[in-house]
C-alpha cells in the first residue's frame, strides 16, 4: 500500500510553509536594540546598585581600619607599660644530688577490724 499525495496534502504543505515564512523576523530590525525607556531604567538601577555597593565597601574599610588602628594603639600602650616594669630572671632549678629512698618498714594492718564490726 503506497500512499499517494493528493492535492489536499500539497495544499496543506504550501499553506504551512507560507505561514512559517510569514512569521520570520525581517533582517532590517535590529534585535539587539533596547528601547530607551528600558535602557534609562536599567542605567538607574545599575547606578543605585553601585552606590549601595560603594557604601557597603566604605563601611567595611572603615571598620577594618578602626580595628587596625586600635590594635596598633594597644600594642604601643603594652610596650610603654612593659618598659617601666622590670621582671626578675627565672630562678635556677636546683639539682638533686642523689635518689631519694624511703625506708618503709611499717607493717600493713587493716583499717577496720572485722571483730569490731560484729559487735
Amino acid at each position: 500500500m503506497k500512499k499517494e499525495f493528493t492535492g489536499l496534502h500539497v495544499l496543506t504543505f504550501v499553506l504551512v510553509t507560507v505561514i512559517f515564512i510569514s512569521f520570520q523576523i525581517p533582517d532590517s530590525i535590529d534585535q539587539r536594540k533596547v528601547p530607551t525607556a528600558v535602557k534609562t531604567k536599567l542605567e538607574e538601577e545599575i547606578e543605585l546598585y553601585y552606590q549601595e555597593r560603594m557604601k557597603i565597601c566604605r563601611l567595611e574599610a572603615l571598620t577594618r581600619a578602626e580595628d587596625f588602628v586600635d590594635s596598633i594603639i594597644e600594642n604601643k600602650i603594652q610596650l610603654v607599660i612593659a618598659k617601666g616594669i622590670i621582671f626578675p630572671n627565672k630562678p635556677i632549678k636546683p639539682s638533686f644530688p642523689r635518689e631519694i629512698r624511703i625506708n618503709d618498714s611499717t607493717k600493713i594492718q587493716p583499717v577496720l577490724k572485722i571483730e569490731e564490726l560484729k559487735k
